[in-house]
């Protein structure tokens, strides 16, 4: 497994009041890792510590302590802006301009050659489904449009790991499923993800690992199967006739699905079925959760 993001003991704490000032703590000696060429989410609730994290990454604020390592190396200020491409929760643009003179701007102070420019905000523009609205000024687009727009802004440099703080917002499920399409090719090609996002069922179609974050505190990090697959359930799928005070899910016309809470109950089960001759056992599997459920359940058992 390589490491393409290392966080270690990162905290931060603001100043709050404005005539006795105090200090509030927003992230608690957090520590996490970014698998190279994977995508991985990183959640919590409001409050959570998510946007500090990335504001610090990007170098607009700075950690009272901590250390970040990025591809190996050390990193005092911010990460590499010719390697990473960024995308804040609430973009602004200077909206008078079009979205290809925004993209040739910023791709201009990326360093990237005039040619390069032009054919990747063409290719992004087709990609992302705004080429309609090219040049169209950025007043004159909807939030969805705009959304996409800085989307491109932070893939036109071909960036090696990607930091993206509710890409979704804002979007219709078209435009959602689009930016899920782009996002899983790039990770594909070899680029990191790290996103944050409230809308669980994207990160959990998107990604393969979690960090999960409340009140400044790492939770859990790792494989999103693991979290959604901790639990004492079993689902049971049989068919024939369904067995008698209990409630079964039907599959098709003959066969239904029941889930038992422990693995005594799962075996209590299990003997009933196979001592009838009328019922055919056909599967036996964890009970595995949705996301959204396990992220609730972890909160709810994180707080203090």
């Amino acid at each position: 497994m390589r490491i393409i993001l290392e966080v270690q003991k990162l905290t931060l704490r603001v100043s709050t009041g404005h005539v006795l000032q105090t200090k509030k703590k927003i992230l608690g000696d957090i520590s996490f890792e970014v698998e190279q060429g994977k995508a991985t989410a990183y959640l919590g609730p409001n409050g959570a510590g998510k946007t500090s994290t990335f504001r610090i990454l990007c170098g607009l604020c700075r950690p009272d302590s901590g250390e970040i390592r990025f591809a190996g190396q050390e990193i005092t200020s911010k990460l590499p802006s010719s390697q990473v491409g960024f995308m804040p929760e609430q973009p602004y643009f200077y909206r008078h301009l079009s979205a290809r003179e925004l993209l040739e701007a910023l791709g201009s102070l990326s360093g990237m050659p005039a040619a390069d420019r032009r054919s990747s905000i063409i290719h992004w523009a087709e990609r992302l489904d705004f080429g309609h609205v090219l040049d169209q000024r950025l007043s004159q687009c909807s939030k969805g449009q705009v959304q996409r727009i800085g989307l491109a802004q932070a893939l036109m440099h071909r960036p090696r790991f990607l930091l993206l703080d509710e890409p979704m917002s804002g979007l219709d499920p078209l435009g959602r499923e689009t930016v899920k399409e782009v996002l899983r090719d790039v990770v594909h090609e070899g680029t990191s993800l790290l996103f944050s996002s409230h809308i669980l069922s994207d990160a959990e179609s998107l990604c393969e690992n979690v960090i999960i974050l409340n009140r400044g505190k790492v939770l859990h990090q790792g494989d999103i199967c693991e979290l959604t697959q901790a639990t004492d359930a079993w689902d049971i799928e049989v068919s024939g006739p369904a067995l008698p005070g209990i409630s079964a899910q039907p599959i098709t016309r003959d066969s239904w699905r029941v889930t038992v809470e422990s693995l005594s109950r799962r075996n209590e089960v299990l003997k009933e079925i196979l001592q009838d001759p009328n019922r055919l056992l056909l599967n036996v599997s964890k009970h595995k959760l949705d996301l959204e459920t396990a992220f609730v359940r972890l909160i709810k058992e994180g707080k203090a």
